[in-house]
């Protein structure tokens, strides 16, 4: 009897977490109309309910259909795929861990996935590194906690400020205070999409493993046979059910044969977050907490993406940004129908510094991306520039970063104005924003469909949205505590 009350308790705290939270989650209240010339990106349906508990994951809000997972990462290289492929073998795998009765799935998926690829490009060796799934969960912009979430909303986090160690703040399965003093160790600079709202091509998925290291997908887990399963065998599951549960894909089996008699084979390896309890260790050492999947079964690998850049922490830097709930949530593109648009954004530092790096959001494939640096703006027209990178381009959406050729000195209270010329390969929304209901500022973020031309930018803070275009900075004095103009430069 106690141990049935726990449970509905803790059921009903993650039900109270998700009402808390869903508003936001679930997408921006109704819009106010684009300027003259704009137009705003379609939207997902709402979230009706929530996801179930022990489970998480919320897609996000901005609808992104386009981004199938049909095409080859731009590594790709000619050879054969294994018939079988397992990070574990070669220790870029960090522990199980477990959610309990929280929807944070989410955070142990997007946290995983960064441990791998810490180990991956020889950061740390096993058993470390450990970051902190709690972090994560408590400190985004939504305060996502138990109540759902999804990779994007973390990015935008870790490029922000960064991860931090679980022995600093240990996980709790409840909604908890955000714990701000733990020192940061990595922070996130370039996050990579391989799909949105359908099953990627086997191959593809693959090569994205295989390249790339483990990736973070998300799944149907409320299917009958998922929370009972033991590891010895290999699930099949060809019904309805949209995806509720994120985990971490780290490898492959060609020779897995299905369950339930249909004669099928193959299937993905995968970190689970429900403890070493559950499930198995599916093909490597003892330890529990994997299961296999048949390929494309209950909709596995909507929503992949993987951490593809990052940074030491930088005591002496930090990032000027207005896009708050990251970059993803909202876009605007120019009519009619074009891929191209320009973006604006006006900064006043709050302490002298170094601009280092140019980063942003994008919603699809990249043709082209301009940057530009400029000292001044007087609501018409930028000009004295200071820097630029022309003809950049990525193979992915996400979120990105460019190194300035070196780096460029900004004054305390002296505005720098950054400039990105965004053209997308088929998207017509290129132009990225925060959500509709995150804080906004005035005549700070512009838009453009005319070349950036002199005349042509239009203020949109009035319209309540910011530009996701962000300046890191770097060579400042060391803080140890936030310093900064109000939703200006955001030191951390």
């Amino acid at each position: 009897m106690v141990k049935g009350a726990r449970i509905a308790s803790l059921v009903l705290l993650f039900i109270l977490a998700f009402t808390l939270s869903a508003s936001a989650l679930s997408g921006p209240p109704p819009q106010q109309p684009p300027p003259p010339g704009l137009q705003i990106a379609p939207m997902q349906p709402a979230l009706v309910q929530p996801p179930p508990p022990r489970t998480g994951f919320i897609p996000p809000a901005l609808d992104l259909s386009h981004l199938t997972g049909q095409r080859m990462p731009e590594l790709f290289g000619l050879e054969t795929l294994p018939d079988r492929w397992d990070w574990r073998d070669s220790g870029k795998v960090t522990s199980v861990k477990d959610q309990g009765y929280c929807g944070s799935c989410y955070a142990f998926a997007s946290i995983g996935n960064f441990e791998s690829k810490m180990l991956m490009d020889g950061a740390y060796t096993l058993p470390d590194p450990n970051f902190s799934e709690n972090n994560a969960k408590e400190c985004n912009w939504y305060e996502a906690s138990c109540g759902g979430g999804n990779y994007d909303m973390l990015a935008s986090l870790f490029s922000q400020k960064g991860v931090v160690l679980d022995s600093c703040d240990p996980y709790e399965a409840s909604d908890v205070s955000c714990k701000s003093d733990c020192p940061y160790q990595k922070t996130l600079l370039d996050w990579r999409i391989i799909s949105f709202d359908a099953v990627p091509d086997t191959d593809v998925l693959k090569t994205y493993i295989q390249t790339y290291g483990p990736v973070y997908t998300s799944l149907y887990a409320s299917f009958p046979e998922f929370s009972p399963y033991n590891g010895t065998y290999t699930l099949y599951y060809d019904g309805p059910g949209d995806p509720d549960h994120a985990v971490l894909i780290v490898g492959w089996d060609d020779g897995l044969v299905h369950a339930g008699g249909t004669g099928g084979t193959g299937g993905w390896i995968v970190k689970n977050s429900w403890g070493d309890e559950w499930g198995g260790p599916c093909g490597y050492g003892t330890d529990k907490g994997y299961f296999t999947i048949a390929y494309g079964s209950a909709s596995i690998g909507m929503y992949s993406s993987f951490l593809y850049g990052w940074q030491n922490y930088d005591p002496t830097g930090g990032i000027m940004y207005y896009d708050d709930s990251g970059g993803w949530e909202n876009a605007f593109g120019c009519m009619p129908s074009s891929t191209t648009a320009w973006g604006l954004v006006k900064f006043i530092p709050s302490t002298n510094t170094n601009v280092t790096r140019v980063e942003f959001w994008t919603h699809d494939i990249t043709t082209d991306v301009d940057i530009y640096i400029y000292d001044d703006f007087d609501g018409t027209n930028p000009s004295n520039l200071l820097a630029s990178v022309e003809n950049n381009s990525f193979s992915e959406a996400g979120y990105h970063s460019v190194e300035l050729p070196s780096p460029v000195p900004v004054t305390t209270g002296d505005d720098v104005i950054a400039v990105v010329k965004f053209t997308d390969s088929t998207y017509t929304y290129p132009l990225p924003l925060d959500a509709y209901n995150a804080p906004t500022e005035t005549d700070r973020t512009y838009a453009s469909c005319d070349d950036g031309s002199p005349g042509s930018w239009i203020e949109i803070g009035q319209m309540h949205y910011d530009v996701a275009i962000r300046l890191r900075t770097s060579g400042g004095p060391e803080l140890t505590e936030k310093v900064y103009l109000p939703l200006i430069m955001k030191n951390y």
